[in-house]
């Protein structure tokens, strides 16, 4: 085992299955904004959609890192970050 607890393969298989998801989030958000009044009517949901998919993202981007735990500091959403480096945090006591 290494870096988060998980073989590398495993963490790749992760990651490949959180983009996979990131796509269809980005399909049905597409689909969803082809109708301007939907948009309208549900910006605020739209754009949590988007925020799924770029989590999904960051955590693809971590699983995949040969070090995990530096990664986490490099993640461009703050608020993941935070709760990821909290998590570390309360990991080592």
């Amino acid at each position: 085992m290494t870096g988060l607890g998980l073989a590398r393969r495993l963490r790749a298989q992760i990651a490949d299955e959180l983009e996979c998801a990131r796509e269809e989030i980005e399909r049905l958000g597409a689909i969803l904004c082809s109708d301007p009044a939907l948009v309208e009517r549900h910006v605020s949901a739209l754009q949590a959609l988007d925020m799924l998919g770029q989590q999904q993202l960051a955590l693809a981007a971590i699983l995949r890192a040969d070090d995990p735990q530096a990664a986490i500091g490099e993640t461009p959403l703050e608020t993941l970050r935070i709760r990821l480096e909290r998590a570390l945090q309360l990991e080592r006591g």
